[in-house]
């Protein structure tokens, strides 16, 4: 009998174990070259009150509450920038990184989609302007220059 109890106390242990590591919150690394980290974030799709398109790679996301994102795209995703229409879809409502949430948009006379990386919380859309452009600038720069 105690063995059997010993062997189910185990068998708890390892699976709370288990599932504590699942829930842990890994420390993704930083979508931007000498940047700390990026704090993991998450938004719900209910709460989105407007997008603006910041690059072909960055959606800044302004959130009810006062709550601000600057979203990362896997890819450069060709026309975001000069979009019409943006919007956000998961399979859950929340938004969070590396769940491979999408974003659709309407640019270069067709509908795309293209995956979200990063979800990163920010102060304001000035603020994620800023972020954007520290990271594009070695990418725009001209390589003649």
């Amino acid at each position: 009998m105690r063995t059997k109890q010993r062997v189910i106390s185990t068998t708890l242990s390892l699976i709370l174990t288990v599932a504590g590591f699942g829930c842990a919150s890994t420390n993704p690394a930083a979508p931007g070259e000498g940047e700390p980290p990026a704090a993991e974030a998450c938004f719900n799709v209910r709460d989105v009150l407007s997008f603006n398109a910041l690059h072909d790679k960055y959606v800044y996301v302004r959130c009810r509450r006062g709550r601000h994102y600057l979203l990362t795209m896997e890819n450069i995703c060709l026309g975001l920038r000069n979009s019409l229409a943006v919007s956000v879809s998961n399979d859950f409502n929340r938004v969070c990184s590396q769940d491979r949430a999408m974003i659709t948009y309407e640019g270069l006379g067709r509908t795309s989609r293209c995956p979200i990386l990063w979800v990163e919380r920010v102060e304001d859309r000035e603020a994620a302007q800023v972020m954007v452009e520290r990271r594009t600038k070695s990418q725009d720069s001209d390589p003649r220059e």
